[in-house]
């Protein structure tokens, strides 16, 4: 019998190598932009895209509802992949430095670097889940 981590980790590497597109480095280069590793989104990039994607109400903030109506609108592999991630009160407590019970795009993002998002394999699930083609 397979383990439920094994198969959040197998699924968590099938989609990062599945769903990173190769050639944005070179996009970017060629428009004159820093490159951007297609293996690491960066951290900003990603709250410009939660920004659009996910902040509903347009207030600068994911909130506890916002985050988890998007957890239940993916599909059931990235539902799966985000496992990683943890639960919604996980990256809450992981994402929410204020403890205002919403994420701030603009202030909590800047004070969590250590907690929230820390690592390439986080930063690339998060941006695989939501908004694959975001290119803000």
């Amino acid at each position: 019998m397979i383990s439920r981590k094994f198969l959040l980790r197998l699924l968590a590497a099938a989609a990062a190598v599945c769903m990173v597109p190769v050639s944005l480095a070179q996009e970017c280069a060629d428009e004159g932009k820093p490159a951007i590793d297609p293996s690491c989104p960066d951290r900003d990039h990603l709250m410009r895209c939660a920004a659009v994607h996910l902040d509903g109400n347009d207030n600068g903030k994911l909130d506890r509802e916002e985050l988890q109506g998007a957890i239940d609108g993916l599909n059931w592999l990235a539902r799966g992949v985000l496992q990683i991630l943890g639960s919604v009160d996980k990256m809450m407590q992981k994402c929410d430095v204020d403890g205002d019970g919403a994420i701030s795009i603009d202030y909590d993002m800047q004070n969590n670097k250590e907690t929230c998002l820390a690592t390439c394999f986080k930063k690339r699930a998060f941006k695989n889940a939501f908004f694959p083609d975001c290119d803000l």
